[in-house]
């Protein structure tokens, strides 16, 4: 992943890092730790969503 777009997923994300950092001026440890967290939040989010979901039986249809 590029610096650049490692920026740009941080920016994307509902993070607080970009109101109180600059992140051109993160080095690339710092950068990489902040994507990291982004991942762990969303894989956290993801499965509290699937643990909701309701299974359904499987259809079949002919059209």
């Amino acid at each position: 992943m590029t610096r650049s777009y490692k920026i740009a997923l941080i920016l994307k994300c509902k993070s607080s890092l970009p109101v109180y950092r600059d992140l051109d001026k993160l080095s690339d440890r710092e950068l990489d730790e902040q994507v990291e967290r982004v991942f762990s939040r969303m894989r956290r989010n993801e499965s509290a969503v699937i643990a909701r979901m309701m299974l359904r039986q499987p259809t079949f249809s002919m059209n």
